[in-house]
């Protein structure tokens, strides 16, 4: 049977070698079936020789995702997905491949889990933006996002750029995993996943491949964007700007079935201050001309914060209005229920039609052998 070229470089030696070690620099938790980065290294050759041959015969199977629950500082629980070994390293492997392809077209205004961008960037381009008259700020905060997003939507997206069929069956495959979740008695309780859960090696790119169709439509209209992962400000130049970005971003955020958090989304002047990806923000006059943002801290940082905790909620829309037919874009994202299966979209089944190495061989054998 055919296998397409990305496919083949998901488990190439170099490909899988690379992998493994950017696994084993990150956490030694064990997945559902209990092995850890330890056990897996103990028999490092034949356990990565093994997961090689799977691949090529196309008989992997991700296995369910343990879930954990991590306390959140409302009260609630965020679920985070734990991965096998084996299932982490093959998701490496297919950032590793698929992460160029979308990278060439995701927007300039997206910082967050990208290759050379970082936190840093996001703010500095907030305090330019800034300097440039942009000083009302909306700050966006996406109710439950990992949970809301539209697996078929998702699907959708990625499939457009990635053609190799096999690909996108493993990626499937990810998109519909079951979580276990271990109860106090031992015992395992199974369930569907719920949206993308996170916790998974891809699932940042898989994060940034959603939201990119709102960077795209924002740009269209005109709004000045800064976003990291979910974390979303936009710059305006008056407050009623500001009002009007935030009904336009609401428009936006609802043809991806995403619902804005009206006691965390807020309106404010960046002469107030602001929290924004872990700093506290505040506009204030240049020592020259001009005005500029600095990071405060202690004491400052903490009443601004206390501030924003005291806010009131902003208005919820209509259902009306988040349904209501927008503007340029519609085309970019389509319509589809949560509850809709996974499915590809029309014509992409046909397209495919068309379309320290410690994997390294021993005593002569080339791993193309294996068969």
């Amino acid at each position: 049977m055919f296998t397409g070229k990305l496919y083949r470089q998901v488990y190439s030696d170099e490909n899988l070698t690379e992998a493994w070690h950017k696994v084993k620099s990150n956490s030694d938790a064990p997945g559902v079936d209990g092995v850890t980065i330890t056990q897996f290294q103990r028999y490092l050759f034949s356990n990565l020789k093994a997961l090689q041959r799977d691949l090529r015969r196309k008989r992997y199977r991700p296995q369910p995702v343990k879930c954990t629950y991590i306390p959140k500082p409302d009260g609630s629980k965020r679920p985070l997905g734990i991965l096998t070994v084996r299932d982490r390293i093959v998701q490496r492997a297919v950032l590793n491949v698929i992460e160029p392809l979308f990278e060439a077209d995701f927007e300039e205004t997206s910082y967050g889990f990208r290759p050379g961008r970082s936190v840093e960037m996001a703010l500095e381009q907030v305090a330019r933006l800034a300097s440039q008259g942009y000083e009302w700020a909306v700050d966006l905060d996406i109710e439950d996002f990992f949970e809301s997003i539209n697996l078929r939507k998702l699907y959708g997206f990625i499939a457009k750029k990635v053609k190799d069929r096999e690909l996108r069956r493993l990626i499937r495959s990810w998109l519909e995993a079951e979580t276990v979740t271990i109860r106090r008695n031992g015992l395992l309780k199974r369930e569907e996943a719920r949206g993308l859960l996170q916790g998974g090696i891809i699932s940042p790119l898989f994060a940034n491949i959603y939201l990119d169709k709102f960077d795209k439509l924002a740009r269209k209209r005109g709004l000045k964007v800064v976003r990291y992962a979910d974390d979303i400000l936009i710059l305006c130049k008056t407050r009623r700007q500001a009002q009007r970005s935030l009904k336009i971003a609401r428009k936006l955020l609802a043809r991806l079935d995403l619902r804005l958090n009206p006691r965390k989304t807020q309106i404010v002047h960046l002469e107030r201050g602001l929290s924004f990806l872990g700093a506290t923000l505040l506009l204030e006059k240049g020592p020259i001309r001009g005005r500029l943002v600095r990071i405060v801290e202690g004491a400052e940082a903490g009443q601004i914060q206390a501030r924003d905790q005291e806010r009131e909620p902003l208005p919820v829309p209509e259902e009306a209005e988040l349904n209501a037919n927008g503007e340029a874009g519609d085309e970019l994202i389509g319509s589809a229920s949560i509850a809709t299966p996974i499915i590809p979209p029309d014509g992409v089944e046909e397209e495919d039609r068309r379309d320290g190495h410690p994997l390294h061989h021993r005593a002569g054998r080339h791993p193309s052998e294996d068969r």
